[in-house]
């Protein structure tokens, strides 16, 4: 099938529609699936972060109760007045009478009157007052002597304890959530004793009773201490479960009895309890199942789809490509001739119109190619002459150099002879290596020559460091630097010329510094050098700046290349870099 028009446009198609389906329905069960689960998990914060908040509520009203214990009167009476049996001033039970009865009237159609437990009231003055069923059988020794009490008992508010175990024998209720706060005299704001209050636990049942929790979740409620308060488990009420919620992470699954869960938690700061309820995974598998479902689903209809229009686009192309196979066929075997029913107003059409122009083009296009092969051999010709042209010129310079040593006219003899050299080195090619040595040798002679036409007032010095002479450099790479010195760089100075030319090692690299003391350039005629065109009218030689910049490059990456410095009137300093090289067999330390 695919070795068919029609089959690989059906295969490719469907292939390319397929992935991009695949892709958006991926996506968008990714998104949705995320979506679902976020929902779920918002959802449940925000039930039972309402139920923290009913559960502070509650709290906050037995502070409350506490508050009007702290400001009464009545009840400080009894904790500050000094009681003597053989006096009638100050009589106890009348006290205690009035005091209870305050604390009745406060808790009177109060709904947290059905949770307080017990409470016992004692002053410095060793006087105690006790209310509630459990009152009378809370141990007063055994209360002062626990840590949390006597961290608690001087507080001017109420920190709320980890649940303790209730000893009382007429109550039910085996545990109590206690607080202790001192109270002060309004009159004096002295500490007259201290207050205990026992609540029971069921103030949290009642306030979570009616929460909607689905049947495979659990619901728990534990204290700072991560004693279990409640719990849609009843058989975790009452234990520590510290060990096992602290592997519990809010963010990740987790896995208890022998199930996949998600753990969403809220903590509060006034009360220290935290709700945890577990979510049962199943929730999100069976969101997952339904989102794969439609998702599959989408994925096959599209396929059909897309299979059925790809086939009807498949057949309104092949068609004309098959005819225009013939008639390549045709061409190929030397049938020129022009077949308009190959031509259209779309693509195809198009194409077909390019066949037949093709075919009327064909003999001219090789006539072409005729006269092409043979510029082509005269231009090999040409080049053979040029390349036996400067060979000759080298030849009548010795013959030139010959005569001036047989004369006597060693100027003459020196001139040709570096002239001689120079075109001898151009002969051979310019894209050779040379060592640095043999480069400035040549660079001499090229010196030598401008010297002549200077009057001798050109003076270069050199200077290789010791273990650079065999470095290989590109053959005439300096020359155009050290003609830019000498033609443009000296222009209308006065005086000697010096050009000092430098080589050193900088690591793998090799460093050429050539530096003259001319009339020197601005940043912009600098900046002008390695640009194409010649707006501002830079002297200096730019083509040749910028082939030596460009064929550095090229040969050996961006980071190496020419860079400029100069100062008007003073100096012009090229810095060349390049790899350190050497040739084979030698020392490269």
């Amino acid at each position: 099938m695919l070795k068919t028009i029609k089959g690989k446009l059906i295969a490719y198609f469907s292939f390319a529609f397929l992935s991009v389906i695949i892709i958006i329905c991926g996506y968008y069960y990714y998104t949705n699936y995320n979506f679902q689960e976020s929902q779920i998990i918002q959802n449940v914060s925000s039930n039972i972060d309402y139920i923290q908040s009913n559960m502070n509520r509650m709290l906050m009203r037995c502070e409350e109760f506490s508050d009007k214990i702290y400001f009464d009167n009545k009840i400080t009476k009894v904790l500050t007045r000094q009681y003597v049996s053989t006096k009638d001033y100050y009589n106890l039970d009348g006290d205690l009478v009035d005091a209870i009865g305050d604390i009745s009237l406060y808790l009177d159609n109060d709904i947290i009157s059905r949770y307080i437990r017990g409470i016992v009231i004692k002053g410095n003055n060793g006087n105690v007052i006790k209310y509630g069923e459990d009152a009378d059988y809370i141990n007063i020794n055994e209360l002062t002597e626990m840590d949390w009490f006597k961290k608690d008992k001087y507080n001017n508010f109420v920190e709320w304890e980890s649940m303790i175990h209730n000893d009382s024998p007429v109550s039910q209720v085996k545990y109590q959530i206690p607080f202790v706060r001192q109270l002060i005299s309004t009159y004096t704001g002295k500490n007259v004793g201290w207050l205990f209050v026992s609540i029971s636990p069921s103030i949290i049942k009642d306030v979570v009773k009616d929460y909607e929790l689905s049947s495979d979740d659990i619901l728990i409620i534990c204290d700072k201490d991560k004693n279990c308060i409640y719990s849609s488990k009843p058989e975790l009420f009452g234990t520590d479960i510290s060990d096992m919620v602290s592997v519990w992470d809010d963010d990740k699954a987790i896995s208890y009895d022998d199930q996949k869960w998600f753990a969403v938690k809220d903590y509060s700061d006034y009360s220290g309890l935290e709700i945890i309820q577990l979510i049962n995974y199943k929730v999100f598998q069976s969101q997952s199942e339904i989102l794969k479902k439609s998702t599959l689903m989408v994925i096959l209809i599209m396929l059909v789809v897309i299979f059925s229009l790809t086939s009807l686009l498949s057949n309104s192309l092949t068609k004309p490509i098959s005819n225009i196979t013939k008639r390549m066929k045709l061409i190929s075997k030397g049938d020129f001739s022009v077949d308009k029913t190959l031509e259209g107003d779309d693509e195809i059409g198009t194409l077909g119109k390019g066949i037949n122009m093709l075919s009327q083009s064909v003999d001219s296009l090789m006539e072409q190619i005729r006269k092409e092969e043979a510029m082509k051999k005269e231009l090999e010709y040409k080049t053979l002459q040029s390349q036996i042209n400067p060979h000759f010129v080298y030849n009548v310079l010795n013959s030139i150099k010959i005569m001036a040593q047989l004369q006597a006219a060693d100027s003459i003899y020196i001139m040709v002879e570096s002239f001689g050299e120079l075109l001898k080195e151009v002969s051979k090619g310019v894209d050779d290596k040379i060592t640095i040595e043999k480069e400035f040798e040549l660079l001499e002679r090229y010196v030598y020559l401008q010297k002549i036409r200077k009057k001798g007032l050109i003076r270069t010095e050199y200077d290789i460091e010791p273990g650079c002479e065999n470095s290989l450099i590109i053959k005439f790479l300096l020359q155009p630097l050290v003609e830019n010195a000498i033609l443009h760089g000296f222009e209308g100075k006065r005086g000697m010329e010096l050009i000092h030319i430098s080589a050193r090692r900088r690591g793998d690299n090799l460093q050429i510094l050539i530096r003259d003391n001319g009339i020197g350039m601005t940043e912009e005629e600098i900046r002008q050098l390695f640009v194409c065109n010649n707006e501002n009218q830079v002297h200096y030689n730019k083509i040749g700046v910028k082939n030596i910049q460009e064929r550095i490059q090229i040969l050996y990456g961006p980071q190496y290349g020419l860079s400029y410095e100069s100062e008007l009137n003073k100096y012009t300093l090229v810095s060349v870099l390049l790899p350190f090289e050497v040739k084979r067999g030698e020392d490269n330390v």
